[in-house]
C-alpha cells in the first residue's frame, strides 16, 4: 500500500499498523530511523495549509528524506501550465513521492492514476472529498483517551457540510465499531445525511458524551446558495464557558485547526485542561512521519 486517498481503501490491520508505529516513533522521538535517506519527496500544496504541510515537512527531513516544496504561486501554473504536465515534470525530475492538496473534489483518483506504481501518494485533503491523514491523527487521539472506541460517544459541532475531515474521520471510526456519533450546529452547515442532528442546545444535552469535535466555518467552500447568520452562530453554538455549563459537557474538546477564535471557540475553551487541541498536532507529527516510514 503505498497510496493514500481515502480510508475507504484502507484495511483496518493497515492503520492498526501505522497506530502502532505512530506510538513507537513518539516514545522514541527524535531518535528515528533515517529509512527515506535517498529518497526525495514533493509536496504540493494548491491550498493554504500549517499543520499538516508543515508537519509532513518536518517528518520528511526527520526521516532523511530529500523536500521539494512545490508552491503554484511561483511555478509554471502561473504560465498556464496544468496540473497534468506538472506531475509529469515532477516525475521526470526522479521524485519518489508526492503529499499533495487540492481544491478539487477526489481529484486523488486521477493523480493515482497518473503516477508509476513504485513513486508514493499520500492525498493531503482534495476538496470537500477527504482528508484521510487528520482522520488518522484524529482517531488516534481518541484512542489514547478511549482504547474501546465502540463505547465512546463522539459530538460533532459546527459546519460539517463543508468538511473533508468529518467523511474520513466518520469512515475510519466505522472500522473501530464506533456508534454513537451526533452532529451539533445549524440547519443550514449540517444535512440530513449527517444524523442524528440537533439544532439546538438545551440544559445537559451534551452531558453523557466523551468528546466534542469542533469545526470552524468554512467560508471558503461555501457555494452561491449557502449562508450562515454568524451573529447567531456564535451566540448559540459557540464554545464557550456559558455554552460548556448549559450543555453539561465534561469530556474532551477536539479542532482539527485552523480555530477562529471567538467565532466556534473562545480562547480560554481551547486552552483548558480538557482540549487536545495541540495533542492533535503533536501526535500529527508522529503519525505522518509512521505512515512515511511504511508506505515506502
Amino acid at each position: 500500500m503505498n497510496k493514500i486517498s481515502d480510508i475507504a481503501s484502507l484495511e483496518k490491520d493497515f492503520i492498526d499498523n501505522i497506530f502502532d508505529l505512530t506510538s513507537n516513533i513518539r516514545n522514541k522521538w527524535p531518535k528515528i530511523e533515517q529509512v527515506g535517506v535517498g529518497k526525495t519527496i514533493c509536496l504540493l500544496f494548491w491550498e493554504p495549509s500549517t499543520r499538516t504541510k508543515l508537519s509532513f515537512e518536518h517528518a520528511a527531513k526527520k526521516l532523511g528524506f530529500d523536500v521539494l516544496d512545490f508552491s503554484p504561486e511561483c511555478s509554471s501554473i502561473k504560465k498556464g501550465e496544468s496540473f497534468e504536465d506538472t506531475i509529469q515534470t515532477l516525475l521526470a525530475m526522479k521524485v519518489d513521492g508526492f503529499v499533495i492538496r487540492h481544491p478539487e473534489d477526489q481529484i486523488s483518483k486521477k493523480i493515482i492514476s497518473m503516477l508509476p506504481e513504485d513513486v508514493f501518494y499520500i492525498n493531503a485533503g482534495d476538496g470537500n472529498h477527504a482528508h484521510p491523514t487528520q482522520a488518522m491523527l484524529d482517531v488516534y487521539t481518541m484512542k489514547e483517551k478511549f482504547d474501546d472506541l465502540s463505547t465512546m460517544k463522539l459530538t460533532i459541532l459546527g459546519d460539517v457540510n463543508h468538511s473533508r475531515v468529518i467523511p474520513s474521520q466518520i469512515e475510519l471510526l466505522k472500522k473501530y465499531s464506533c456508534a454513537s456519533i451526533n452532529f451539533v450546529g445549524p440547519e443550514s452547515l449540517i444535512s440530513k445525511k449527517f444524523s442524528p442532528s440537533f439544532s439546538e442546545i438545551s440544559k445537559d444535552s451534551l452531558a453523557d458524551r466523551d468528546i466534542l469535535f469542533i469545526l470552524r466555518v468554512q467560508k471558503e467552500r461555501f457555494k452561491d446558495d449557502d449562508g450562515l447568520d454568524e451573529a447567531g452562530f456564535i451566540k448559540n453554538f459557540q464554545v464557550n464557558n456559558e455554552f460548556l455549563k448549559n450543555s453539561g459537557f465534561k469530556g474532551f474538546l477536539m479542532h482539527p485547526g485552523p480555530m477562529n477564535i471567538d467565532a466556534e471557540i473562545t480562547r480560554e475553551a481551547a486552552n483548558s485542561e480538557n482540549s487536545l487541541v495541540l495533542e492533535q498536532v503533536e501526535n500529527g507529527l508522529y503519525l505522518r512521519t509512521a505512515l512515511l516510514s511504511l508506505i515506502l
